[in-house]
């Protein structure tokens, strides 16, 4: 039998983070939905010389397992390559994926996927666009940004209420902080372009690699969003960090789930995830269940 360590006491948030709400069993099972992002470390950089004992092929089938057992909803993962993307369809076909590379709009270079259960949601649409200040040139690079980066989209509907949902999934950039805080508005912009003025419920996932303590790129979000760390009804879960760096370096809050004011967050927690003695990624995943709010 796998050892599973989470955290913390992992075992009892993530239950805790499944519950039902009283009375309303049937609604909330309804209005629900649990979310997670999760920067997966890239398969590239991910090698026996490089992370050792932490290397992708020693942590990808134990992903899986991971993923599987929280019963989520939907998901985001960033760092991902064309193998990992490839690898992640083919053991997850519960899920339908939508994202592209970063490097050529196709399959080349780190992805930013969105995956959502197929059986609860109807794609409606989706797309890519650049980190930059030509959002829709393939392989731009904005303002301060050492690296090309994106954010992908997608608009679903839930097959049961009709309610729509609109994802976001990025992965900023790790230097530049004007190009941080310019991501920060961009993303912010374009969720009110897609939108359109309806009463879509937002979600944004994603490695921002910047903490709350860099003001200005935080508040760029926090202006149009709800942190669901600080909102959560329940008292947070886990630990104060989200990069572990596979302990080798120093640890960091850079991971977030953001939503607008058609939801509320019921519950939220940060965990390194330990299968076997072996780390499933540097970061560690960040859960959410939200409730979804009335829609007009």
């Amino acid at each position: 039998m796998k050892k599973i360590m989470l955290v913390l006491g992992l075992c009892l948030s993530i239950f805790s983070l499944s519950f039902g709400m009283g009375e309303k069993k049937e609604k909330v099972a309804v209005d629900t939905i649990k979310v997670m992002t999760f920067n997966v470390r890239n398969s590239k950089d991910s090698t026996t010389e490089i992370d050792g004992k932490f290397n992708w092929g020693a942590r990808q089938n134990r992903m899986i397992d991971f993923i599987k057992g929280e019963n989520l909803d939907i998901f985001g993962t960033q760092e991902a390559f064309y193998d990992q993307i490839q690898f992640f369809e083919k053991e997850l076909p519960e899920f339908a994926s939508v994202g592209v590379g970063r490097d050529d709009g196709k399959t080349k270079g780190e992805h930013a996927n969105i995956y959502y259960r197929k059986d609860k949601y109807k794609f409606m649409d989706g797309g890519t666009f650049w980190l930059s200040e030509t959002p829709e040139k393939v392989a731009s690079v904005g303002w301060d940004a050492d690296l090309t980066r994106i954010a992908t989209w997608v608009r679903l509907e839930d097959k049961t209420t009709g309610k729509r949902i609109l994802v976001f999934n990025s992965h900023f950039d790790h230097i530049g902080m004007t190009a941080q805080e310019k991501s920060a508005e961009l993303l912010a912009k374009k969720s009110i372009e897609i939108t359109g003025g309806k009463e879509d419920a937002v979600i944004v996932l994603g490695d921002l690699n910047f903490e709350r303590s860099n003001t200005r790129s935080y508040w760029a979000f926090r202006r149009n969003y709800n942190d669901c760390k600080m909102i959560s009804i329940e008292e947070p879960k886990g630990v104060n960090y989200t990069y572990n760096g596979f302990w080798k370096s120093p640890v960091e809050e850079i991971d977030y789930i953001f939503i607008n004011n058609k939801m509320k967050a019921l519950n939220y927690g940060q965990f390194p995830v330990i299968i076997d003695g072996i780390y499933l990624s540097d970061h560690n995943a960040v859960i959410a269940t939200l409730e979804l709010l009335e829609q007009k």
